[in-house]
């Protein structure tokens, strides 16, 4: 039976930045594993629907929403008995992370810190930038369904940036009850301040104890991540990783 396979995507351009250092991390996670690695470019959006692409326009997160469930069906269809998707501005923190739920997918699961009413509120919430799937699951021909649904209906004007993925995943876990995986974090802009020396430290020190686990990956978000902050975030986790905060 093949290992499973872990699969990442992002454009030649990215993997020139601060990205390959995360692209490295899950390459090296991957081996230590034993698990088989597949790196896909910018040819990831051959694998979404002409209409589909016309809908999102230059909005092509929303588009790789639906391109990693493709690829999930695809390899599992080539019989690897477990497919990890995880994004590219992922950082493994533990080399020795594995991923043990029951049933046959699983979530990432985030602790979001923001500013709400000038106090600090933290929530949790399904993401997508790490997703298992396994053979047999009846998730995900259901979420390729529904996200082809929701696109065909959608007015172009309004698609919204997370409406494929953590969105519709976080509206549809109450009634699913998806395996999640508190140990696939996120940091928000106000974690990042605090890890960059930036904050009070309230921000890291709210989500740190509203986790279930410690993450031993965190999801930096790129989109809401600048630039200048990338390398000594980067730096600060590998060196000190998040407890030692």
């Amino acid at each position: 039976m093949p290992a499973p396979l872990v699969i990442q995507s992002c454009s030649p351009r990215q993997q020139q930045g601060w990205m390959s250092s995360c692209l490295t991390s899950v390459q090296r996670w991957a081996k230590s594993e034993g698990h088989e690695y597949c790196f896909i470019g910018d040819e990831i959006f051959d694998l979404v629907p002409e209409w589909y692409m016309a809908k999102v326009s230059n909005k092509l997160p929303v588009a790789t929403d639906y391109a990693r469930l493709i690829l999930a069906r695809q390899a599992l269809a080539e019989g690897y008995s477990e497919v990890i998707w995880c994004d590219a501005d992922l950082l493994v923190l533990d080399p020795a992370m594995t991923f043990d739920f029951d049933g046959t997918c699983a979530f990432g699961q985030e602790v979001w810190v923001q500013q709400k009413d000038s106090k600090l509120q933290a929530r949790r919430n399904i993401h997508n930038a790490v997703t298992v799937f396994r053979r047999g699951c009846p998730v995900l021909p259901f979420l390729i369904h529904t996200v082809e649904s929701l696109m065909r209906r959608v007015d172009p004007a309004h698609v919204a940036p997370q409406m494929c993925g953590p969105k519709l995943l976080q509206a549809l876990h109450p009634l699913c009850d998806f395996a999640v995986l508190p140990e696939v974090g996120a940091l928000s802009p106000l974690v990042v301040a605090d890890l960059c020396g930036q904050g009070s430290g309230e921000a890291l020190a709210l989500m740190l104890r509203q986790s279930e686990v410690l993450p031993q990956t965190v999801n930096l978000c790129a989109s809401l991540l600048a630039p200048a902050d990338a390398g000594s975030l980067i730096h600060t986790l590998q060196t000190q990783g998040l407890a030692a905060h």
